[in-house]
């Protein structure tokens, strides 16, 4: 089979080192930070990559990278290609999104100075992970109404922070990719996806997760906090609930 095997949309916050690892060598890589490629300079078997790298701005496809691989990517052939996404479960992907963004924890003391200059910056009590939680939110929905990508907090934040649904569906609400696998069925679903595209490479179901944030603490969002993010996150829920386990 030519290149591309399969098409993957690498959702942030969801196993994104680990997934590159275990696709070799059937995923081609491309810098992605010194010197980040463009699809001008780029052959067809890199595209995939480079639309996976957030500092790749796409207009007013940013948040529509599957329906952007549809329209330019894989134009003549998008309906051949088995793409695919893992979803994570929207709460515990909001956490984590908290933790590698905005509250890792950096030890007793800088982590004192972290609440006192957030404090000050935000203008209002940000001293404990309850707190900071809530500010964190705010921006998250600061984020999905701003009309510039680079506020509140920068381009990562925002392309981190972003809504599955709008990635994975067409202006009509309709899903792009073949399939939709839940994150903690990573292994079979890679599995699954080589079978589909007459692979004959299958992974050990003790393959271990390259890229758990080290500095990630434990935190369970109140009432409160939980609705916020259904809110904020509402068709991720059903995406999640509606992926094959």
């Amino acid at each position: 089979m030519d290149f591309p095997h399969f098409f993957w949309l690498h959702i942030k916050k969801s196993a994104g080192i680990t997934t590159r690892k275990l696709l070799q060598p059937y995923y081609v890589e491309v810098d992605r930070s010194k010197k980040p490629k463009n699809f001008i300079a780029a052959s067809p078997d890199e595209y995939n990559d480079i639309l996976n790298n957030y500092r790749v701005v796409l207009g007013e496809y940013q948040f529509r990278r599957a329906l952007f691989a549809k329209r330019y990517l894989y134009k003549e052939k998008w309906e051949r290609i088995y793409s695919f996404a893992f979803s994570r479960e929207p709460v515990d992907r909001c956490i984590s999104m908290f933790y590698y963004l905005y509250w890792n924890d950096l030890g007793p003391a800088r982590n004192l100075v972290r609440a006192l200059r957030t404090s000050l910056s935000e203008k209002k009590f940000v001293f404990n992970t309850s707190y900071a939680f809530d500010a964190f939110l705010g921006h998250v929905e600061e984020a999905r109404r701003s009309d510039s990508i680079y506020r509140p907090l920068g381009l990562h934040f925002t392309t981190h922070t972003a809504p599955v649904w709008e990635d994975v569906s067409d202006l009509e609400g309709n899903l792009l990719l073949t399939k939709v696998f839940r994150l903690e069925h990573l292994i079979g679903g890679i599995n699954k996806v080589f079978e589909a595209c007459g692979i004959g490479k299958r992974i050990e179901n003790d393959a271990t997760m390259l890229n758990r944030n080290p500095r990630r603490g434990r935190y369970t969002p109140t009432r409160n906090q939980r609705n916020k993010i259904e809110e904020i996150y509402s068709r991720d829920f059903e995406v999640y609930e509606t992926a094959e386990r």
